[in-house]
């Protein structure tokens, strides 16, 4: 709440400073990239509009993400039985992992993305995290009942607990042990990218962008087991996204589209792909003179290896909706995100809110 009331006094204040230079900067998709928590180890891709920001222009976005997750694989002592350790899984020969993920992850980002030429942006984008217990997990139990979707059992186990364990399958081992939440945020990654125009009309627009992390704090850090991050030294731009963006304009609605591909580091799982690809499809539709409902998916490659016991290496599909107010040179959005495909690997549901600044 104290999120949504700061984000309209800065609508309110910038509203009353005139109108953007473009207000078209603006009008583009939910920058929503991945959400299931390994695929932040490396540099993702994040949707964006094909059109390139003026030369001089700046565009500003701060962004709060509330994401809960219910998950675990087949192999899970929890699986089939309430009352299981969440820590232990059953011994199985396959050589890939095993996932119990209970819990929540709060995300902040500060995006500056500024018009170098009319051909190229740069992007600069810092984000931090933390893991807490879960606090949502009664409201999306009802949703989940609301529209006839089944809960995995999670109404039978003990809400807002933080239980995140990945299990290798090969060792018998816990890589990975989360339990213990934190009230402070820490940083994630910062990423630096340039967007190059290829091709621009006034309705219809190509570009690429190339991007890659920095100062890495969870990416090339990792997690202790209390969920904190290790303080290991960062090591700067060692994997990099390459994304092809297409943008066209109709009449009260704009269509966007992408696809990536990221070279990835040692910044994953041992076993894990070396490479990323990335899909997007979404849809801006104009309500009224400030609102827009924004409807988007996204698909990407599992962070985890090929499995033949399970779906974990499966590709994930996330869904974004939500609706965007735009006043002057200033925007609120408010939305969500669920995952469409189903298995270990995906997140549950998510909640956002952004506010967007083009000067």
């Amino acid at each position: 709440m104290k999120v949504l009331l700061l984000s309209l006094s800065f609508v309110v204040f910038f509203a009353s400073l005139g109108t953007a230079k473009d207000e078209g900067a603006l009008e583009r998709p939910f920058l929503i990239g991945p959400h299931y928590p390994l695929a932040y180890q490396s540099t993702t891709f994040e949707p964006d509009r094909a059109f390139n920001l003026k030369s001089g222009q700046s565009f500003v976005q701060t962004s709060f993400t509330r994401l809960n997750t219910y998950a675990f694989s087949s192999t899970s002592d929890k699986a089939g039985n309430p009352s299981g350790d969440p820590s232990k899984f059953n011994s199985t020969l396959n050589q890939g992992y095993s996932v119990y993920f209970d819990g929540e992850i709060d995300r902040r980002f500060f995006r500056w993305y500024q018009g170098l030429s009319d051909g190229t942006e740069l992007q600069i984008t810092y984000r931090d995290l933390r893991f807490i217990p879960g606090k949502l997990d009664s409201q999306i139990e009802g949703f989940h009942k609301t529209l006839g979707i089944g809960n995995q059992g999670r109404d039978q186990t003990d809400r807002d607990q933080l239980q995140i364990y990945i299990h290798d399958n090969q060792t018998g081992e816990n890589i990975v042990a989360i339990t213990n939440g934190s009230d402070n945020f820490q940083r994630e990654s910062m990423t630096l990218g340039l967007k190059f125009k290829v091709r621009e009309t006034a309705n219809e627009a190509i570009a690429l962008v190339i991007s890659s992390n920095f100062n890495d704090g969870y990416v090339q850090g990792g997690l202790n087991e209390t969920g904190t991050l290790s303080k290991s030294a960062p090591k700067n731009f060692n994997d990099t996204n390459y994304a092809l963006l297409y943008s066209s304009k109709f009449n009260s609605w704009a269509l966007h589209a992408g696809f990536s591909l990221a070279r990835v580091s040692q910044s994953l799982l041992p076993k894990a792909p070396d490479e990323m690809y990335y899909f997007f499809l979404g849809a801006d539709v104009t309500l009224g003179e400030h609102s827009h409902f924004l409807m988007q998916a996204l698909e990407y490659t599992s962070p985890f290896p090929e499995d033949n016991i399970s779906t974990i290496s499966a590709d994930v599909r996330e869904v974004s909706t939500g609706i965007r107010w735009i006043f002057g040179p200033t925007a609120l959005e408010l939305g969500l995100i669920e995952n469409q495909s189903q298995g270990p690997q995906n997140i549950d549901i998510a909640y956002f809110s952004n506010f967007m600044l083009s000067f």
